[in-house]
């Protein structure tokens, strides 16, 4: 990468970054921020408008396949904890015998068109050509097909037609309404349900609040108990009152060495003083977890969702966890797919994570059995 890109992926993070904790409502806006956000808000008028529109147009031409597809996605932009649930969901097909393909974006890559990612074995391409989320799945799941495109429903029809999947899921599919889909899921993090309540640019929501009333579930994930998901139950629950709201959380499930793949002990890890090292949407969740589970944690460095990590990150990475005594890095299994070609002279381990559901199940689990029984070229 030469220097004009590396100035050109730091800036971009930075205003990213900056933008991200305004338009979430993590920071409050003052001075030149809120001048700043009030003309985004703006913005987001057409942008609500041209894409009802859209919405309405793409509607109308819809797609079915011949197998049952479930999609996946949210209402508004940045982390809600969907791949875990995609994860999730892939795993309970897969144990009702069905042969499953993920149709993903591939949101980061540097390749356009189609990419087999994986034809349910080890990934066949690295994150740059498929994206990073897209490959950490293909390593999570066993026997599951990812290929990502742009276009889902080409996606779709290839794993069909090409890769024999019986069973469809669609990864960050709620606005992909080409294809026609026989459940539709609604992740929705319980802390943050709707952002700061306007819509992109000057808010974090894809489209207006009322869309959930298209979803046939909704899935309130980061609940810090059976009875964390009270948010989405005020907020999307009372716009479509209707729909099961299912509460999960995020529970750590392993500790992996990144540069070998190589299971780590927790009590070796806990042994030592860590630098937190991230680029997802809510970094602070990452570290409340290592400290849940009793990682020391003595530096943090965080970056804006999917960056693309350079040589100089890697150099002021090392740089500060000498200055704070750390002697490993601690990172996401997001990142760690980013990650994976550096080999720094200290440790650097990731944290694996699993959706937990808390309550609610039962519905989604009768949600899926309907979708498989009568979905496909039978569905509505």
């Amino acid at each position: 990468m030469s220097g004009v890109e590396r100035r050109h992926t730091r800036l971009r993070s930075v205003i990213i970054g900056r933008w991200s904790e305004i338009a979430t409502g993590r920071r409050e806006a003052r001075g030149a921020s809120a001048v700043l956000l009030g003309l985004l808000v703006l913005l987001s008028v057409p942008y609500g408008i041209a894409t009802a529109i859209t919405q309405w147009v793409r509607a109308g031409r819809s797609s079915r396949l011949d197998v049952p597809v479930i999609s996946v996605g949210n209402l508004v932009v940045g982390g809600t904890g969907k791949t875990p649930l995609v994860i999730y969901l892939a795993r309970l097909l897969g144990e009702r015998g069905r042969k499953v393909a993920i149709a993903s974006r591939g949101y980061g890559r540097r390749e356009r068109g189609m990419v087999v990612v994986s034809e349910g074995g080890r990934p066949l391409v690295g994150w740059e050509h498929a994206g990073d989320e897209p490959v950490l799945i293909a390593m999570l799941t066993k026997g599951v097909s990812v290929v990502v495109c742009a276009d889902r429903l080409a996606a779709a029809r290839y794993a069909v037609d090409k890769l024999g999947a019986d069973a469809i899921l669609v990864d960050d599919g709620f606005q992909h309404v080409r294809l026609a889909r026989d459940l539709d899921i609604v992740a929705a993090d319980a802390t943050r349900p709707v952002g700061n309540g306007h819509l992109l640019p000057g808010g974090t929501l894809r489209e207006s609040p009322l869309a959930v009333g298209r979803a046939d579930v909704i899935v309130a994930t980061r609940c810090g108990s059976d009875t964390g998901f009270e948010r989405v139950e005020a907020t999307l629950g009372a716009l479509a009152p209707e729909l099961p709201v299912v509460a999960t959380r995020m529970i750590p499930a392993e500790f992996w060495n990144v540069s070998t793949g190589a299971p780590v002990n927790p009590r070796d890890v806990r042994r030592h003083r860590c630098l937190a090292l991230s680029s997802i949407a809510s970094p602070t969740d990452f570290e409340r977890t290592l400290k849940s589970v009793g990682v020391e944690t003595v530096a943090r460095m965080s970056f804006p969702d999917h960056h693309r990590y350079t040589e100089s990150d890697h150099a002021s990475a090392l740089e500060l966890a000498r200055a704070r005594g750390a002697d490993m890095i601690m990172t996401t299994e997001k990142d760690a797919v980013r990650l994976s070609a550096w080999r720094p002279p200290i440790p650097l381990v990731a944290l694996g994570i699993e959706l937990e559901v808390l309550s609610g199940g039962e519905a989604l689990e009768r949600a899926v059995e309907r979708a498989l029984e009568s979905g496909g070229a039978n569905g509505p």
